[in-house]
């Protein structure tokens, strides 16, 4: 495990944590990403909707354990977790890819 996946992982295990990360020169198209950590001890599932409700990305069964992420454009999103609903906003930071972790459970 990277030194940054650990940071992120520790960052995740507080809860709802949001970070900006360098992620060399960008543009206006350059997407975000939002991360899931499953440390619920079981398979979860998990969801990322727009504001408007529609289903971008899902998973019926995150494995225990797990730490994944979908790149999404800037805006803002509704991430379903067993934890509950967290709304999340992806900024648009020009140069940077802004990235949101949510804890699962």
């Amino acid at each position: 495990m990277t030194t940054t996946r650990r940071v992120l992982t520790g960052l995740a295990a507080a809860g709802l944590v949001i970070s900006a990360l360098g992620a060399g020169s960008a543009s206006a198209a350059t997407k975000g990403k939002i991360y899931i950590s499953n440390n619920c001890g079981k398979a979860v599932s998990t969801t990322i909707h727009r504001t408007d409700g529609s289903t971008i990305a899902g998973t019926a069964a995150a494995p225990a354990g797990s730490y994944f992420g979908y790149p999404v454009y800037p805006g803002k999103y509704q991430v379903r977790v067993p934890a509950g609903k967290r709304d999340v906003t992806i900024l648009d930071l020009g140069s940077k890819a802004h990235s949101v972790i949510v804890k699962a459970c």
